[in-house]
């Protein structure tokens, strides 16, 4: 029988154009696995691994590369990516809350804009924890709060039902004493940093299209909105908040998005 939240979240990933929203947030896994120094010969497990933006960047540092996704359409984008970039990385379409590798079998294990959008947190963090090695190093990545994001949700909120309990809640990875937290239920001794990233464009236009197209959660969210009619005015307040947050002074657009690396020890 299939699992309705893993069914939802593959669905999430595989419509839009997740490539073209990788392209933008490759810096944040190339500073990742420059910040946990993966050195050649490292086993790396990259854990919600999406188009492969870590992964790659791994691989070429001359880590031995496992990525896991559970959605099929991320696990062929990545390995079309690997195969353009010339490097190799072992793909396999997996659950973080159920990962299908050894115990203590990497020394690095990480997982950048994923694992945060796990439905189970607690079996995902208990699932990094044991595939990482004792000397090993766990760091994952998430959206901190007061984003350019959480100000349009808060201002959509309403146009669409809530959604149904039992779903990820990215969100809740945006308070570092809270992902302190997590990772310690896991037996994991974190660190948190708060890092700067912003998306940029060409214009507040193209930056409406490009989400609306391209990512995933706002596809799915203009979709529920459409049905009720409502599909003009999210747009018009997904404007509004890019409008409102653009920190670009020369007719362009930049989206500030700080985020959170964490980084664990076992």
């Amino acid at each position: 029988m299939s699992d309705p939240a893993a069914e939802a979240q593959r669905r999430v990933w595989t419509i839009g154009d997740y490539p073209v929203v990788a392209r933008h947030l490759l810096p944040i896994s190339v500073e990742t696995v420059a910040a946990i120094g993966v050195r050649p010969g490292d086993r790396v497990l990259d854990v919600g691994v999406g188009s492969g933006n870590a992964a790659i960047e791994a691989a070429r540092r001359g880590a031995s590369v496992t990525g896991i996704d559970l959605t099929p359409a991320q696990i062929e984008r990545a390995r079309a990516r690997c195969a353009s970039a010339g490097v190799e990385v072992d793909l396999r379409v997996g659950d973080a809350a159920a990962l299908d590798v050894l115990d203590a079998s990497f020394d690095v294990v990480l997982s950048v804009m994923g694992v945060i959008f796990a439905p189970d947190h607690v079996r995902a963090a208990a699932e990094l924890a044991r595939a990482c090695r004792p000397d090993g190093t766990v760091a994952i990545t998430a959206w901190a709060r007061g984003g350019w994001a959480d100000r349009w949700r808060a201002q959509v909120a309403h146009l669409v039902p809530a959604p149904p309990p039992g779903g990820p809640m990215p969100d809740e990875w945006g308070d570092p004493a809270e992902v302190i937290r997590r990772l310690a239920d896991a037996g994991l001794d974190a660190t948190v940093e708060e890092r700067s990233f912003a998306f940029r464009f060409p214009s507040v236009e193209t930056a409406v299209d490009v989400f609306l197209s391209a990512a995933g959660p706002f596809v799915q969210f203009m979709e529920a909105a459409s049905a009720l009619g409502r599909s003009q005015e999210a747009r018009q307040e997904l404007l509004g908040a890019v409008v409102e947050s653009n920190a670009a002074g020369d007719g362009g657009c930049e989206l500030p998005a700080p985020y959170l690396l964490a980084v664990a020890k076992p």
